[in-house]
């Protein structure tokens, strides 16, 4: 039976027993963390784009550029293409995903990464691709989500005091 190698990534790249030559040197996790919020967001413009009215004017464009084909068979084609790629976006978002949960420190911290990376690729797509307009109450409800996960992430330095009925008599009777 073929042994299972170990990954080499931590030994390449700076982490937390090898600390980066320079200050700018992205961790790891945070990279990606970053990597699979975008993915996830490429994967929810995929989606869109597979039934959107879009993609009728990429088939079309297609049909121009080969004449031979039918704008129906080419407007199936781009459709089963977008199909196909939620299924690799999906695949590359949950590939780095848990490499970046396996390089952190923090579960919070690699949610919180990917979260508002997802939110800023999101809000581009929209804003670039489907010419969304992004309203106040969005950029509210984004920040809020934001300062939520990083005061999850802040916590990880607070005792936590066991309120089990247990430890309550416990404590009463050492006194």
């Amino acid at each position: 039976m073929p042994e299972i190698q170990l990954d080499h990534f931590g030994t390449q790249y700076p982490n937390q027993e090898t600390p980066a030559e320079f200050s700018y040197v992205l961790a790891p996790s945070s990279f990606f963390a970053l990597a699979a919020g975008v993915f996830a967001a490429l994967s929810s413009v995929s989606a869109k784009l597979a039934v959107d009215q879009h993609t009728e004017s990429v088939a079309q464009a297609l049909a121009l550029i080969f004449p031979g084909a039918s704008t129906r068979v080419v407007g199936l084609l781009t459709r089963a293409g977008m199909l196909a790629a939620i299924g690799v976006c999906n695949f590359f978002m949950w590939l780095f995903f848990t490499k970046a949960l396996r390089y952190g420190r923090s579960t919070a911290r690699v949610m919180m990464l990917q979260t508002v990376a997802n939110f800023v690729a999101t809000a581009a797509c929209g804003v670039y691709i489907f010419g969304d307009v992004l309203a106040v109450r969005w950029w509210m409800g984004a920040s809020l989500i934001a300062v939520g996960l990083a005061l999850l992430n802040s916590e990880k330095n607070v005792e936590f005091v066991c309120e089990t009925p247990d430890a309550s008599t416990r404590d009463k009777k050492s006194l």
